[in-house]
């Protein structure tokens, strides 16, 4: 039987089949994990989840509650979708197979195995796995993609526009708050209009770069259009992201860039509008967006290179 490319299988059996089973597989250029307990299997499922073509359960292994490991395996997001086989001690009834469809499992094997029909089932079952972890990795590289804006790498508009219903929501069941930084680069039309857009463009991936560098892993940074950027602290009160707008727009008035064709040393500024949902305004997530853009006005208007909170 032609083998496929480098899949493992975890084999929830006692040693003698273990061994069977591993031996068989290693025709199909596979490799074998092996557990006898439920507690193993979980540790190595939780493990290798992005890896694993199939699990291989012998529901007759001494002191192992198979249908407990299949519930906790389909129960978990990250390890419902790994296809399971089990390894039955006689050929299995009516009212067996509807246990075993009722649990998830796919195909089914019985003792004493037949080498031909077990590489068989475990390629075909295998192959099918490998072909839908490929597709849910292309779906989540597409999603990744689509999440960002093509110049500055950053998350785009309407990314950020979901996370904030999502943020909304927390904060209305939960009391958890959150907050919004508006920011805005200062004189922006002067550096298109004296170094060309091409210069203006790196000057929108210089500011993106420091901005998303300097942030949580929880916290999100968006462009929010044109010269406009909008970050998410998440469980951040209004004073707290105050306090870190300032430290942002410090950052990015104290890095140059070097623009044109002398490439002079520059240093852009931006002005940033902080509000917040938190216990000061009972968790108002109501024109959170809006309310962050007249902060912002508000400190264009008394002099840029500055913040202000609603």
């Amino acid at each position: 039987m032609a083998p496929i490319a480098a899949g493992e299988l975890l084999v929830v059996a006692d040693e003698a089949t273990r061994k069977l089973v591993t031996l068989q597989i290693s025709m199909l250029a596979m490799q074998a994990s092996h557990a006898e307990s439920e507690a193993r299997a979980v540790a190595i499922v939780n493990e290798k989840s992005s890896a694993l073509d199939c699990v291989v359960v012998d529901v007759g292994l001494a002191g192992l509650d198979p249908w407990a490991l299949l519930k906790h395996l389909r129960q978990d997001p990250e390890t419902a979708m790994i296809p399971v086989m089990v390894i039955l001690g006689r050929p299995p009834n009516e009212s067996d197979m509807l246990k075993l469809i009722d649990a998830g499992v796919m195909d089914h094997l019985v003792k004493p195995l037949s080498t031909t029909l077990l590489c068989a089932k475990i390629k075909a079952v295998s192959e099918r796995s490998r072909m839908q972890r490929e597709l849910k990795n292309k779906l989540r590289f597409a999603l990744e993609y689509s999440a960002h804006d093509a110049l500055t790498g950053l998350y785009n508009r309407r990314y950020f526009e979901r996370r904030l219903r999502e943020e909304s929501a927390h904060a209305k069941r939960h009391k958890r708050p959150f907050s919004l930084i508006l920011a805005d680069l200062d004189h922006f039309k002067l550096v298109n209009d004296t170094y060309g857009h091409e210069d203006g463009d790196r000057v929108l991936c210089h500011v993106a770069e420091l901005l998303g560098g300097s942030l949580r892993e929880d916290d999100i940074a968006c462009r929010f259009g044109g010269e406009e950027f909008v970050i998410l602290l998440r469980a951040t009160p209004g004073p707290a992201a105050r306090v870190v707008a300032n430290r942002l727009r410090a950052s990015v008035a104290s890095q140059g860039i070097a623009l044109g064709a002398k490439d002079e040393l520059r240093h852009v500024t931006l002005s940033g509008g902080v509000a917040a949902a938190d216990e000061r305004n009972n968790y108002d997530v109501d024109n959170i967006v809006d309310r962050a853009d007249k902060a912002l006005y508000r400190a264009k208007r008394g002099g840029r290179n500055r913040v202000e909170m609603e």
